[in-house]
């Protein structure tokens, strides 16, 4: 209940318990970010340690900004991303280190 509570507050209230019972985890390197705006990223494509990519899109503000994701890019910084399934997209809800 509480991460239903977190991704409710993080993202505006417009998760259902379904799609927090359907939440993922994946951590890799940046393979490229594109911004919707200043603060939020509309597309951010990540690499896993075996190989395989994931392009995310974003419904708001999602804790790091394009420019600081381009930072853990350049630097090959990991990042954490957790996720949800949603017609076919994968949501990235909460972006960390």
């Amino acid at each position: 209940m509480a991460l239903f509570l977190l991704l409710t507050t993080a993202c505006g209230g417009g998760y259902t318990k379904d799609d927090v019972a359907g939440v993922k985890q994946v951590r890799g390197q940046i393979v490229g970010v594109v911004g919707r705006n200043i603060a939020e990223i509309e597309l951010l494509t990540i690499r896993d340690d075996a190989g395989q990519e994931y392009i995310f899109t974003t419904e708001g503000f999602v804790e790091f900004t394009p420019s600081h994701l381009k930072e853990h890019q350049l630097f090959g910084q990991t990042v954490l991303v957790t996720y949800v399934e949603r017609d076919g997209r994968l949501v990235a809800v909460e972006i960390g280190d």
